[in-house]
């Protein structure tokens, strides 16, 4: 089950498998926030989407893709930065994500009226 955008939690859960899919991913640009940052989905060598949503597992939820967006959900538009800690990073057991000698989270926040996914890290 797929959260609706009142429901989100804000730091859901990153699974091993979901970095794995990432990995194989490319950003596209489809937006700029309020301050002009890319924010924009992650896509396959076709071209096709694969829309960032969180599943309702756990306390937190889980972060997941899915391929079409089901009536109710809201995507949620990544920064470019978080979809490079999920492209290139490696998984903790903490649940953290390594990337480039840093340790992050991906976080679900609120841009106005857009849905993002944004990291958070320490150095």
């Amino acid at each position: 089950m797929l959260t609706t955008a009142m429901q989100l939690p804000q730091k859901p859960v990153t699974s091993a498998p979901f970095l794995a899919i990432a990995a194989h991913l490319k950003f596209r640009a489809t937006s700029r926030d309020r301050s002009g940052s890319a924010l924009g989905v992650l896509v396959d060598a076709s071209g096709a989407p694969h829309h960032l949503v969180i599943a309702a597992r756990g306390a937190e939820g889980t972060w997941t893709f899915t391929g079409a967006l089901p009536a109710g959900i809201t995507p949620i538009l990544l920064y470019e930065s978080a979809a490079n800690v999920l492209r290139g990073g490696e998984l903790n057991e903490d649940g953290s994500i390594s990337y480039q000698g840093a340790l992050y989270t991906i976080e679900s926040s609120l841009d106005g009226n857009t849905r993002t996914a944004k990291v958070s890290g320490s150095a």
